[in-house]
């Protein structure tokens, strides 16, 4: 007898992998490609809706049918995660009008942000989304296309993020699940759960050019056949919401009751606690998780693995080279560089701003700093330097948490940095907390194709995940680097405190 399957795709900032398991938890196939983002001008971070989300999206859907070799109809059903909130214009056949604008890593609608704290007040975005108005907000990126590309603003008649592109290619269907919508702030209402007419008015828009709103375990509609002959899906094949790419993440590794905390490795960093209760705070980011009834509570720097991507690509040829030759990870030749350097890189702080700071500081003028330079310091000093960088910026989230009565406790580390056990020790030696590496860790795709059981009845319970999980490393705090990286992270604060007046000097400086 033929196992029933299910399919989880991931399309995030800088790659998109995908996981066909079967409904307990096997998996049959992985996949995964790199892909760029283009950053036209500063500030600005795009993708394009067909080139990187649906056709990497189809690419990995064959991929995964062919190396497994699962039949179509085994697939009991299909769930897509990606990267949120951004905003795709699409014309009335749902076409793209341009490039889709990126969640918190473009800063471009900054006056947009301003006017709209001006309209509603500057409490508003707090009271009714839970998150104020920032960078990472749908919002500003709406009204900035308003401003500044009036002829797609005029001929957009949804605002699309990457799962409701992807969603739509495969279904026809428009919708977007509670999870990437609450994250994106306004214009969601997070009481009501619904779209808020006010902000919509102010953006100039209707609340029916944007998607319908489902959860992420719901049915959003079936493989249609235009999109059965691109995928090799079966017609019919029933399609979640989907999901952000975060929530699909927090799910995979079982963190979906109270308490529960997450570091995500990714191209940007990210801490989130789940939460009985939604707690606003204008340092943090509230959204719902993938399941209704619970809360993720947190912070996503605008910068993580990116930092290492940049190093590598600039000043890692030679580990590149021998990649290329050998097929040994540059990246791990990298942390084993940082390995020989003593805790603290020997008096350099990186701060790790290079594209601005969504939380806690949400900055998007902020930019990167690297103090304490000599002429002792080796590329290994820079590179443990941002490597310790990012560790401060989750401290000084840990720390805002905390301020809100919120505890950072039974941390699971999740994501391709988690590889560098270098990185992980870093972490928890900054933070002075324990960390649990899964041990198979497929992350955000295998979040979504649970919720795609979950959605088709193939699974019962979330309680589920955590049959399908096994820990491979527990990480814990070294104490004799607790004093060298409290007083280290003790200068990582005051130096944003003393520099961010010449950061917006040379960020106007540079347009």
């Amino acid at each position: 007898m033929k196992e029933t399957c299910l399919v989880g795709i991931d399309i995030g900032t800088t790659s998109s992998k995908g996981v066909l398991v079967t409904v307990d938890g096997r998996i049959l196939a992985e996949c995964s490609t790199e892909h760029g983002v283009n950053r036209p001008y500063p500030g600005w971070a795009e993708h394009d809706g067909d080139k990187v989300w649906w056709e990497e999206f189809v690419w990995v859907c064959r991929t995964l049918l062919d190396e497994s070799g699962v039949e179509p109809g085994q697939v009991a059903g299909v769930g897509c995660s990606a990267l949120y909130p951004n905003v795709l214009p699409v014309d009335e056949d749902g076409s793209p009008l341009r490039p889709a604008i990126l969640y918190g890593i473009d800063t471009r609608a900054v006056d947009e942000i301003d006017l709209l704290n001006q309209t509603l007040g500057r409490e508003y975005g707090l009271k009714v989304s839970g998150n104020q108005i920032s960078s990472q907000s749908v919002a500003p990126k709406i009204l900035w296309l308003r401003r500044h590309e009036p002829d797609v603003f005029a001929r957009s008649a949804k605002f699309l993020t990457a799962t409701s592109y992807i969603v739509f290619r495969l279904t026809g269907s428009y919708v977007i699940d509670h999870n990437s919508a609450s994250l994106g702030g306004l214009p969601y209402n997070v009481d009501e759960q619904t779209w808020d007419r006010r902000t919509c008015d102010v953006c100039g828009i209707s609340v029916g050019q944007l998607p319908e709103l489902l959860w992420s375990n719901e049915i959003s509609g079936y493989v249609t056949v235009d999109a059965s002959r691109e995928t090799g899906l079966l017609p019919g094949t029933p399609v979640t919401a989907g999901s952000g790419d975060f929530g699909a993440e927090m799910l995979s590794v079982g963190a979906y009751r109270d308490h529960q905390a997450v570091i995500s490795y990714g191209t940007t960093f990210s801490l989130a606690v789940c939460s009985d209760k939604p707690v606003a705070d204008e340092r943090l980011l509230l959204s719902r998780t993938a399941i209704p009834g619970t809360f993720i509570i947190g912070g996503g720097m605008a910068t993580g693995a990116a930092l290492t991507k940049w190093f590598r690509d600039n000043f890692g040829q030679v580990e590149s080279d021998i990649e290329r030759m050998l097929d040994i990870n540059a990246y791990q030749l990298l942390s084993e560089g940082a390995r020989t350097v003593p805790a603290g890189s020997d008096g350099l702080i990186v701060l790790p701003y290079f594209a601005g700071e969504r939380s806690p500081i949400f900055d998007p003028n902020a930019r990167g700093v690297l103090i304490g330079l000599t002429l002792s310091h080796t590329r290994w000093h820079v590179y443990r330097a941002l490597l310790e960088g990012v560790a401060y910026g989750i401290r000084h989230l840990q720390e805002s948490m905390q301020d809100r009565g919120i505890t950072v406790q039974d941390v699971i580390a999740v994501g391709g940095g988690t590889l560098s056990d270098v990185w992980t020790q870093i972490v928890s030696d900054v933070t002075q907390r324990e960390q649990r590496v899964l041990s198979c860790a497929p992350g955000s795709s295998l979040g979504a194709a649970f919720l795609a059981g979950l959605a088709v009845d193939a699974i019962d319970s979330p309680s589920v995940i955590e049959d399908w999980l096994e820990i491979d490393r527990v990480v814990r705090p070294n104490p004799e680097h607790r004093s060298m990286y409290d007083e280290c992270y003790r200068i990582y604060r005051r130096v944003y405190e003393a520099c961010s007046e010449e950061m917006h000097a040379l960020a106007l400086l540079n347009g």
